[in-house]
Protein backbone atom coordinates (compact mmCIF):
# COMPACT_ATOMS: atom_id res chain seq x y z
CA UNK A 1 0.00 0.00 0.00
CA UNK A 2 1.34 3.68 -0.40
CA UNK A 3 2.53 5.15 2.46
CA UNK A 4 -0.34 7.45 4.36
CA UNK A 5 1.76 10.16 5.02
CA UNK A 6 2.41 10.02 1.35
CA UNK A 7 -1.35 10.08 0.41
CA UNK A 8 -2.00 12.56 3.48
CA UNK A 9 0.30 15.18 1.78
CA UNK A 10 -1.02 14.91 -1.52
CA UNK A 11 -4.57 15.81 -0.34
CA UNK A 12 -3.29 18.50 1.82
CA UNK A 13 -1.44 20.16 -1.26
CA UNK A 14 -4.59 20.05 -3.47
CA UNK A 15 -6.97 21.14 -0.52
CA UNK A 16 -7.53 24.46 -2.21
CA UNK A 17 -9.05 23.23 -4.77
CA UNK A 18 -11.59 21.12 -3.57
CA UNK A 19 -14.25 20.62 -0.37
CA UNK A 20 -13.58 17.10 0.57
CA UNK A 21 -11.15 14.44 -0.49
CA UNK A 22 -10.88 10.77 0.42
CA UNK A 23 -8.92 8.04 -0.18
CA UNK A 24 -9.61 4.06 0.01
CA UNK A 25 -6.69 1.79 -0.45
CA UNK A 26 -7.19 -2.43 -0.73
CA UNK A 27 -5.34 -5.55 -0.80
CA UNK A 28 -7.36 -9.06 -0.43
CA UNK A 29 -7.29 -12.28 -0.90
CA UNK A 30 -9.66 -15.23 -2.49
CA UNK A 31 -9.83 -18.39 -2.70
CA UNK A 32 -12.55 -20.85 -4.23
CA UNK A 33 -13.39 -24.63 -4.43
CA UNK A 34 -16.41 -25.99 -6.03
CA UNK A 35 -17.30 -29.73 -6.56
CA UNK A 36 -19.99 -31.05 -9.06
CA UNK A 37 -20.25 -34.15 -8.69
CA UNK A 38 -16.48 -35.62 -9.00
CA UNK A 39 -15.18 -32.30 -11.04
CA UNK A 40 -13.15 -30.43 -8.67
CA UNK A 41 -12.38 -26.45 -9.69
CA UNK A 42 -10.11 -24.58 -6.97
CA UNK A 43 -8.62 -21.07 -7.75
CA UNK A 44 -6.62 -18.91 -5.75
CA UNK A 45 -5.89 -15.11 -6.31
CA UNK A 46 -5.14 -11.57 -5.27
CA UNK A 47 -6.23 -7.56 -5.55
CA UNK A 48 -5.08 -4.61 -4.54
CA UNK A 49 -6.51 -0.94 -5.66
CA UNK A 50 -6.52 2.62 -4.57
CA UNK A 51 -9.80 5.13 -5.43
CA UNK A 52 -10.03 8.71 -4.85
CA UNK A 53 -13.63 10.21 -4.22
CA UNK A 54 -13.24 14.63 -4.80
CA UNK A 55 -16.20 16.73 -3.91
CA UNK A 56 -16.29 20.05 -5.46
CA UNK A 57 -18.49 22.62 -6.27
CA UNK A 58 -21.48 20.29 -4.85
CA UNK A 59 -20.11 17.55 -7.19
CA UNK A 60 -18.77 14.26 -6.33
CA UNK A 61 -15.85 13.11 -8.93
CA UNK A 62 -14.45 9.42 -8.78
CA UNK A 63 -11.36 7.74 -9.82
CA UNK A 64 -10.14 4.25 -9.34
CA UNK A 65 -7.12 2.01 -10.39
CA UNK A 66 -5.04 -1.17 -9.71
CA UNK A 67 -2.25 -0.21 -11.10
CA UNK A 68 0.90 1.59 -9.44
CA UNK A 69 -0.47 4.92 -10.56
CA UNK A 70 0.55 7.91 -8.99
CA UNK A 71 -1.43 9.01 -6.22
CA UNK A 72 -1.35 13.14 -8.07
CA UNK A 73 -3.06 11.20 -11.06
CA UNK A 74 -5.83 9.87 -9.55
CA UNK A 75 -6.43 13.06 -7.45
CA UNK A 76 -6.04 15.32 -11.17
CA UNK A 77 -8.99 12.55 -12.82
CA UNK A 78 -11.58 12.72 -9.88
CA UNK A 79 -10.80 16.43 -9.30
CA UNK A 80 -11.42 17.01 -13.57
CA UNK A 81 -14.93 14.73 -13.44
CA UNK A 82 -16.65 16.73 -9.92
CA UNK A 83 -15.64 19.71 -12.21
CA UNK A 84 -17.87 18.96 -15.05
CA UNK A 85 -20.77 20.37 -13.39
CA UNK A 86 -21.97 21.83 -10.30
CA UNK A 87 -24.12 20.54 -7.43
CA UNK A 88 -25.61 20.93 -4.29
CA UNK A 89 -23.79 17.85 -2.27
CA UNK A 90 -23.35 18.74 1.41
CA UNK A 91 -21.63 16.18 3.70
CA UNK A 92 -22.49 16.07 7.74
CA UNK A 93 -19.47 16.90 9.79
CA UNK A 94 -17.93 13.93 11.49
CA UNK A 95 -15.69 13.57 14.83
CA UNK A 96 -11.50 13.02 14.14
CA UNK A 97 -10.47 9.92 14.76
CA UNK A 98 -8.05 6.96 14.02
CA UNK A 99 -8.56 2.90 14.15
CA UNK A 100 -7.41 -0.13 13.34
CA UNK A 101 -9.73 -3.07 13.24
CA UNK A 102 -8.42 -6.14 12.77
CA UNK A 103 -10.06 -9.59 11.47
CA UNK A 104 -11.93 -11.97 13.60
CA UNK A 105 -9.99 -15.02 12.02
CA UNK A 106 -7.10 -15.31 9.41
CA UNK A 107 -7.80 -19.06 9.59
CA UNK A 108 -8.98 -18.94 6.07
CA UNK A 109 -5.43 -18.06 4.87
CA UNK A 110 -3.53 -20.36 6.96
CA UNK A 111 -5.46 -22.98 5.04
CA UNK A 112 -4.23 -24.95 2.30
CA UNK A 113 -6.19 -25.37 -0.69
CA UNK A 114 -5.90 -28.97 -0.92
CA UNK A 115 -7.31 -28.90 3.31
CA UNK A 116 -10.70 -26.96 2.11
CA UNK A 117 -10.90 -29.67 -0.93
CA UNK A 118 -11.16 -32.20 1.80
CA UNK A 119 -13.55 -30.75 4.02
CA UNK A 120 -15.71 -30.29 1.02
CA UNK A 121 -15.68 -33.89 0.06
CA UNK A 122 -16.34 -34.98 3.59
CA UNK A 123 -19.45 -32.35 3.62
CA UNK A 124 -20.74 -34.08 0.39
CA UNK A 125 -20.74 -37.52 1.99
CA UNK A 126 -23.04 -36.32 3.90
CA UNK A 127 -25.64 -35.45 1.01
CA UNK A 128 -25.73 -39.48 0.19
CA UNK A 129 -26.71 -40.28 3.76
CA UNK A 130 -29.51 -43.46 3.78
CA UNK A 131 -32.64 -42.93 2.96
CA UNK A 132 -31.61 -40.32 0.09
CA UNK A 133 -29.01 -41.17 -1.93
CA UNK A 134 -31.22 -43.16 -4.44
CA UNK A 135 -33.26 -40.03 -6.01
CA UNK A 136 -30.01 -37.48 -5.69
CA UNK A 137 -28.57 -37.27 -8.65
CA UNK A 138 -26.51 -33.97 -8.45
CA UNK A 139 -23.94 -32.68 -5.75
CA UNK A 140 -23.17 -29.15 -6.02
CA UNK A 141 -21.13 -27.65 -3.23
CA UNK A 142 -18.40 -24.23 -3.08
CA UNK A 143 -16.60 -22.79 -0.75
CA UNK A 144 -15.02 -19.49 -1.12
CA UNK A 145 -13.31 -17.05 1.33
CA UNK A 146 -11.64 -13.69 1.70
CA UNK A 147 -8.81 -11.73 3.49
CA UNK A 148 -8.62 -7.79 2.73
CA UNK A 149 -7.24 -5.00 4.71
CA UNK A 150 -8.56 -1.58 3.75
CA UNK A 151 -7.24 1.72 4.44
CA UNK A 152 -9.26 4.27 4.32
CA UNK A 153 -7.67 8.40 4.56
CA UNK A 154 -9.47 11.81 3.84
CA UNK A 155 -8.83 15.23 3.82
CA UNK A 156 -10.81 16.00 7.57
CA UNK A 157 -7.58 13.73 9.25
CA UNK A 158 -9.38 10.65 9.34
CA UNK A 159 -7.71 7.38 9.26
CA UNK A 160 -9.10 3.66 9.44
CA UNK A 161 -7.51 0.50 8.85
CA UNK A 162 -10.01 -2.43 8.64
CA UNK A 163 -9.51 -6.22 8.31
CA UNK A 164 -12.54 -8.40 7.15
CA UNK A 165 -12.71 -12.00 6.65
CA UNK A 166 -15.43 -13.43 4.75
CA UNK A 167 -16.15 -17.65 4.84
CA UNK A 168 -19.28 -19.19 2.68
CA UNK A 169 -20.40 -22.46 1.74
CA UNK A 170 -23.20 -23.04 -0.29
CA UNK A 171 -24.90 -26.83 -1.14
CA UNK A 172 -27.09 -27.79 -3.79
CA UNK A 173 -28.55 -31.38 -4.26
CA UNK A 174 -30.39 -31.69 -7.56
CA UNK A 175 -32.95 -34.79 -7.16
CA UNK A 176 -35.14 -36.87 -9.90
CA UNK A 177 -38.17 -38.76 -9.76
CA UNK A 178 -40.38 -39.96 -13.08
CA UNK A 179 -39.10 -37.20 -15.06
CA UNK A 180 -39.57 -34.26 -11.85
CA UNK A 181 -36.33 -32.59 -11.28
CA UNK A 182 -36.46 -30.42 -7.68
CA UNK A 183 -33.10 -28.43 -6.00
CA UNK A 184 -32.53 -27.72 -2.50
CA UNK A 185 -29.94 -25.54 -1.04
CA UNK A 186 -28.42 -24.38 1.91
CA UNK A 187 -25.54 -22.31 2.67
CA UNK A 188 -23.85 -20.60 6.20
CA UNK A 189 -21.23 -18.54 6.21
CA UNK A 190 -19.25 -16.65 8.86
CA UNK A 191 -16.70 -13.81 9.73
CA UNK A 192 -14.83 -15.71 12.11
CA UNK A 193 -13.21 -18.40 10.07
CA UNK A 194 -14.21 -21.98 9.40
CA UNK A 195 -13.86 -23.25 12.94
CA UNK A 196 -17.79 -22.68 13.30
CA UNK A 197 -18.48 -23.31 9.76
CA UNK A 198 -21.53 -26.45 10.05
CA UNK A 199 -20.29 -27.88 6.55
CA UNK A 200 -21.89 -31.43 7.17
CA UNK A 201 -25.09 -30.21 8.57
CA UNK A 202 -25.78 -27.48 5.66
CA UNK A 203 -24.98 -30.45 3.12
CA UNK A 204 -27.15 -32.75 4.37
CA UNK A 205 -30.22 -30.47 4.69
CA UNK A 206 -29.90 -29.35 1.11
CA UNK A 207 -30.41 -33.09 -0.04
CA UNK A 208 -33.13 -33.75 2.21
CA UNK A 209 -34.62 -30.97 1.54
CA UNK A 210 -34.30 -31.85 -2.33
CA UNK A 211 -35.82 -35.39 -1.19
CA UNK A 212 -39.00 -33.68 0.73
CA UNK A 213 -39.78 -31.30 -2.98
CA UNK A 214 -39.80 -34.46 -4.99
CA UNK A 215 -43.24 -35.59 -3.40
CA UNK A 216 -44.59 -31.99 -2.73
CA UNK A 217 -47.88 -31.18 -4.15
CA UNK A 218 -48.88 -27.68 -6.22
CA UNK A 219 -50.04 -25.43 -3.51
CA UNK A 220 -53.80 -24.21 -2.80
CA UNK A 221 -54.36 -20.35 -3.97
CA UNK A 222 -56.31 -18.56 -2.18
CA UNK A 223 -55.37 -15.82 0.98
CA UNK A 224 -54.63 -17.67 4.46
CA UNK A 225 -52.87 -17.29 7.53
CA UNK A 226 -49.71 -17.65 6.97
CA UNK A 227 -46.26 -18.36 9.14
CA UNK A 228 -43.15 -17.71 8.00
CA UNK A 229 -40.06 -19.52 8.99
CA UNK A 230 -36.47 -17.21 10.24
CA UNK A 231 -35.28 -17.46 6.76
CA UNK A 232 -38.69 -15.87 5.67
CA UNK A 233 -38.96 -13.31 8.03
CA UNK A 234 -35.32 -12.37 7.67
CA UNK A 235 -35.81 -11.94 3.93
CA UNK A 236 -39.01 -9.40 4.17
CA UNK A 237 -37.13 -7.70 6.75
CA UNK A 238 -34.16 -7.10 4.79
CA UNK A 239 -36.05 -6.89 0.39
CA UNK A 240 -39.64 -5.60 1.71
CA UNK A 241 -38.41 -3.17 4.79
CA UNK A 242 -34.68 -2.35 4.38
CA UNK A 243 -34.60 -1.23 0.94
CA UNK A 244 -37.16 1.08 2.04
CA UNK A 245 -35.48 2.23 4.43
CA UNK A 246 -32.29 3.35 2.61
CA UNK A 247 -31.79 7.07 2.28
CA UNK A 248 -30.70 7.53 -1.08
CA UNK A 249 -34.13 5.73 -2.28
CA UNK A 250 -36.45 8.12 0.01
CA UNK A 251 -34.58 11.44 -1.14
CA UNK A 252 -35.30 10.11 -4.63
CA UNK A 253 -38.82 9.71 -4.13
CA UNK A 254 -38.60 6.14 -4.70
CA UNK A 255 -39.54 4.71 -1.19
CA UNK A 256 -42.94 4.03 -0.08
CA UNK A 257 -41.32 4.95 3.61
CA UNK A 258 -40.91 8.48 2.16
CA UNK A 259 -42.13 11.13 5.09
CA UNK A 260 -43.32 8.38 7.59
CA UNK A 261 -40.70 8.69 9.97
CA UNK A 262 -42.66 8.41 13.46
CA UNK A 263 -45.82 6.80 11.81
CA UNK A 264 -47.23 3.96 12.31
CA UNK A 265 -46.44 1.30 9.44
CA UNK A 266 -46.85 -1.72 11.39
CA UNK A 267 -48.59 -3.53 13.92
CA UNK A 268 -47.31 -3.26 17.75
CA UNK A 269 -45.53 -7.03 17.62
CA UNK A 270 -43.31 -5.46 14.58
CA UNK A 271 -39.53 -4.16 15.84
CA UNK A 272 -36.94 -4.79 13.41
CA UNK A 273 -32.97 -3.38 13.26
CA UNK A 274 -29.78 -2.95 10.85
CA UNK A 275 -26.69 -4.04 13.14
CA UNK A 276 -23.68 -4.02 11.49
CA UNK A 277 -21.45 -4.22 14.64
CA UNK A 278 -23.49 -7.85 15.13
CA UNK A 279 -21.22 -11.06 14.61
CA UNK A 280 -22.92 -12.10 11.50
CA UNK A 281 -21.89 -12.10 7.59
CA UNK A 282 -22.99 -8.40 7.40
CA UNK A 283 -21.06 -7.76 10.02
CA UNK A 284 -18.27 -4.62 9.80
CA UNK A 285 -16.86 -1.88 12.30
CA UNK A 286 -16.84 1.69 10.01
CA UNK A 287 -18.26 2.16 6.70
CA UNK A 288 -16.55 3.20 3.52
CA UNK A 289 -16.87 6.40 4.73
CA UNK A 290 -15.01 6.16 7.60
CA UNK A 291 -18.32 6.37 9.29
CA UNK A 292 -18.59 4.03 12.88
CA UNK A 293 -21.14 1.70 12.34
CA UNK A 294 -23.72 1.13 14.71
CA UNK A 295 -27.13 -0.22 15.44
CA UNK A 296 -30.11 1.54 14.02
CA UNK A 297 -33.55 0.46 14.80
CA UNK A 298 -36.03 0.97 11.52
CA UNK A 299 -39.04 0.05 13.07
CA UNK A 300 -40.43 0.41 17.12
CA UNK A 301 -43.72 -0.97 18.17
CA UNK A 302 -44.75 -1.21 14.89
CA UNK A 303 -43.54 2.89 13.76
CA UNK A 304 -40.62 4.06 11.61
CA UNK A 305 -38.01 5.29 13.80
CA UNK A 306 -35.25 5.60 11.44
CA UNK A 307 -33.30 5.55 7.81
CA UNK A 308 -29.80 4.29 7.03
CA UNK A 309 -28.04 6.99 5.66
CA UNK A 310 -24.54 8.16 4.16
CA UNK A 311 -22.91 11.56 5.14
CA UNK A 312 -24.61 12.81 2.60
CA UNK A 313 -27.71 11.35 2.31
CA UNK A 314 -28.40 12.00 6.45
CA UNK A 315 -28.48 15.99 5.48
CA UNK A 316 -30.75 15.38 3.33
CA UNK A 317 -33.37 13.44 6.19
CA UNK A 318 -32.43 15.28 8.73
CA UNK A 319 -30.43 13.13 11.04
CA UNK A 320 -26.86 11.89 11.80
CA UNK A 321 -24.52 9.51 9.72
CA UNK A 322 -25.21 6.08 10.70
CA UNK A 323 -22.24 3.77 9.30
CA UNK A 324 -24.53 2.05 6.53
CA UNK A 325 -22.24 3.76 3.50
CA UNK A 326 -20.79 0.35 1.50
CA UNK A 327 -18.83 -0.43 -1.37
CA UNK A 328 -17.97 -3.83 -2.93
CA UNK A 329 -14.58 -2.50 -2.95
CA UNK A 330 -12.00 0.10 -4.25
CA UNK A 331 -13.34 0.23 -7.40
CA UNK A 332 -16.72 1.24 -6.35
CA UNK A 333 -18.25 4.40 -4.78
CA UNK A 334 -20.17 3.64 -1.46
CA UNK A 335 -23.72 3.76 -1.56
CA UNK A 336 -26.14 3.50 1.29
CA UNK A 337 -26.93 -0.30 2.56
CA UNK A 338 -27.90 -3.06 5.13
CA UNK A 339 -25.46 -4.74 7.43
CA UNK A 340 -27.69 -7.01 9.13
CA UNK A 341 -30.74 -6.85 9.22
CA UNK A 342 -33.10 -8.31 11.50
CA UNK A 343 -36.70 -8.68 12.79
CA UNK A 344 -36.55 -8.85 16.72
CA UNK A 345 -37.99 -11.83 18.72
CA UNK A 346 -41.19 -11.50 20.40
CA UNK A 347 -43.33 -13.36 23.14
CA UNK A 348 -44.96 -16.13 21.57
CA UNK A 349 -44.12 -19.91 22.07
CA UNK A 350 -44.18 -22.07 18.67
CA UNK A 351 -47.66 -23.83 19.53
CA UNK A 352 -48.72 -19.97 19.78
CA UNK A 353 -48.14 -18.86 16.82
CA UNK A 354 -49.00 -22.20 14.84
CA UNK A 355 -52.34 -21.95 16.52
CA UNK A 356 -54.30 -21.10 12.80
CA UNK A 357 -57.17 -23.70 11.47
CA UNK A 358 -56.34 -23.89 8.25
CA UNK A 359 -53.20 -22.09 7.29
CA UNK A 360 -49.69 -22.10 5.31
CA UNK A 361 -45.92 -21.90 7.16
CA UNK A 362 -43.48 -20.82 4.64
CA UNK A 363 -39.94 -22.24 4.87
CA UNK A 364 -37.09 -20.57 2.82
CA UNK A 365 -36.85 -18.10 -0.10
CA UNK A 366 -36.04 -18.79 -3.38
CA UNK A 367 -36.50 -15.79 -5.34
CA UNK A 368 -39.12 -12.94 -5.25
CA UNK A 369 -39.51 -9.45 -6.35
CA UNK A 370 -40.02 -6.17 -4.66
CA UNK A 371 -41.27 -2.44 -5.52
CA UNK A 372 -40.48 -0.25 -2.83
CA UNK A 373 -41.74 2.87 -4.64
CA UNK A 374 -45.45 1.27 -4.78
CA UNK A 375 -44.81 -1.34 -2.02
CA UNK A 376 -45.59 -4.76 -3.70
CA UNK A 377 -43.73 -7.64 -3.54
CA UNK A 378 -43.85 -11.48 -4.19
CA UNK A 379 -41.42 -14.08 -2.60
CA UNK A 380 -41.16 -17.77 -3.48
CA UNK A 381 -40.67 -20.02 -0.70
CA UNK A 382 -38.38 -23.13 -1.27
CA UNK A 383 -40.91 -25.08 0.45
CA UNK A 384 -44.12 -24.81 2.10
CA UNK A 385 -46.39 -26.85 4.38
CA UNK A 386 -50.09 -27.20 4.97
CA UNK A 387 -51.53 -26.43 8.71
CA UNK A 388 -54.07 -27.80 10.18
CA UNK A 389 -55.80 -27.21 13.61
CA UNK A 390 -52.17 -25.73 14.37
CA UNK A 391 -50.62 -29.26 12.84
CA UNK A 392 -48.13 -29.12 10.29
CA UNK A 393 -49.42 -31.53 7.27
CA UNK A 394 -48.27 -32.25 3.21
CA UNK A 395 -45.71 -30.37 1.69
CA UNK A 396 -46.11 -28.04 -1.09
CA UNK A 397 -43.87 -26.97 -3.89
CA UNK A 398 -43.36 -23.46 -5.96
CA UNK A 399 -45.59 -21.70 -2.99
CA UNK A 400 -45.25 -17.51 -3.94
CA UNK A 401 -46.78 -15.16 -1.48
CA UNK A 402 -47.63 -11.55 -2.43
CA UNK A 403 -49.01 -8.18 -1.02
CA UNK A 404 -47.98 -4.72 -0.07
CA UNK A 405 -45.37 -3.93 2.29
CA UNK A 406 -47.15 -1.59 5.07
CA UNK A 407 -50.43 -3.89 4.77
CA UNK A 408 -48.47 -7.20 5.85
CA UNK A 409 -46.24 -5.35 8.36
CA UNK A 410 -50.01 -4.29 10.04
CA UNK A 411 -51.27 -7.94 9.55
CA UNK A 412 -48.28 -9.94 11.83
CA UNK A 413 -50.52 -11.06 14.88
CA UNK A 414 -47.96 -13.27 16.50
CA UNK A 415 -44.16 -12.62 17.00
CA UNK A 416 -42.18 -16.21 18.02
CA UNK A 417 -39.23 -16.14 20.51
CA UNK A 418 -37.25 -18.02 18.77
CA UNK A 419 -34.30 -16.90 16.34
CA UNK A 420 -32.41 -17.66 13.54
CA UNK A 421 -30.46 -15.97 10.82
CA UNK A 422 -29.11 -16.31 7.18
CA UNK A 423 -26.15 -15.02 5.06
CA UNK A 424 -25.83 -14.03 1.48
CA UNK A 425 -24.60 -10.90 -0.99
CA UNK A 426 -27.06 -8.51 -1.64
CA UNK A 427 -26.87 -6.47 -5.09
CA UNK A 428 -27.32 -2.70 -5.99
CA UNK A 429 -26.93 -0.74 -8.22
CA UNK A 430 -24.25 -3.22 -9.69
CA UNK A 431 -22.39 -3.83 -6.20
CA UNK A 432 -22.60 -6.88 -4.66
CA UNK A 433 -21.81 -7.11 -0.47
CA UNK A 434 -21.92 -9.53 2.32
CA UNK A 435 -25.17 -9.13 4.64
CA UNK A 436 -27.18 -11.03 6.96
CA UNK A 437 -30.74 -11.32 8.27
CA UNK A 438 -33.27 -12.85 10.23
CA UNK A 439 -35.43 -13.19 13.04
CA UNK A 440 -38.24 -15.23 14.50
CA UNK A 441 -41.09 -17.05 13.06
CA UNK A 442 -44.24 -15.00 12.49
CA UNK A 443 -47.48 -15.21 11.67
CA UNK A 444 -49.30 -13.19 9.51
CA UNK A 445 -52.71 -13.02 8.81
CA UNK A 446 -54.67 -12.60 5.37
CA UNK A 447 -51.67 -13.56 3.47
CA UNK A 448 -52.09 -14.21 -0.55
CA UNK A 449 -50.75 -17.64 -1.81
CA UNK A 450 -50.54 -18.86 -5.05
Amino acid sequence: MLEKEDVLDKIIANAQKYEYAEVRMEKSTQNSVRIFDSEIDATSGSTYGISVRILKNGSWGFASTNKNEGIDELLKKAERLAGLTKGNVKLARLKLRSAKVNAKSKDPMEMQIDEKVKLLNDAKKHMCTPGIKNRIKNRILSLSDEFSETQFLNSEGIEIIQQQCYVYLSCTAVAKKAGLIQKGSERCARVDGYKKITLHDCAEESAKKAERLLDAEAPPAGRFDAVLDQEMTGVFSHEALGHATEADSVVQRESILRGKIGKRIGSKLVNIVDDPTENDFGNYAFDDEGVEARRVVLVKNGVLASYLNSRETCNEVNTKPNGHARAENYSHVPIVRMGNTFFQKGKSSKEDIFDIKNGIYLKGMKGGSVDIFSGGFMFKAEEAHEIKNGEIGKIFRDTAISGNILETLKNVEAVGKDFGTSPGFCGKFGQSVPVSDGGPHIRVKDVKIG
